[in-house]
């Protein structure tokens, strides 16, 4: 499970996320879909949970909103933008 970088410092405008990561001094500006991604990236919701809300807000296929999710966690991940959560102690 992913979730958001709490270094970065984000806001949503106009139903767009600016993300700007201090520390690399990058700025990223999210669609709504990625918007969308970005605040489900809490510690609450898996790949699965998002693949599925996509779906239902878009109504898109489910193996294109995998694809696209995928894709851009792929990019969050290595814009260190997202870290993989810890697992919560049970």
């Amino acid at each position: 499970m992913l979730v958001r970088n709490a270094s970065v410092l984000w806001r949503e405008l106009d139903g767009e996320a600016i993300l700007l990561d201090p520390q690399a001094g990058c700025s990223y500006t999210l669609n709504p879909v990625g918007t969308l991604v970005w605040t489900l990236l809490d510690g609450q919701h898996n790949t699965e949970d998002i693949v599925a809300t996509i779906c239902k807000a878009y109504e898109v296929e489910p193996e294109q909103a995998s694809q696209d999710v995928e894709q851009l966690l792929d990019d969050l991940l290595t814009n260190k933008l997202a870290t993989t959560a810890s697992p919560s102690p049970v």
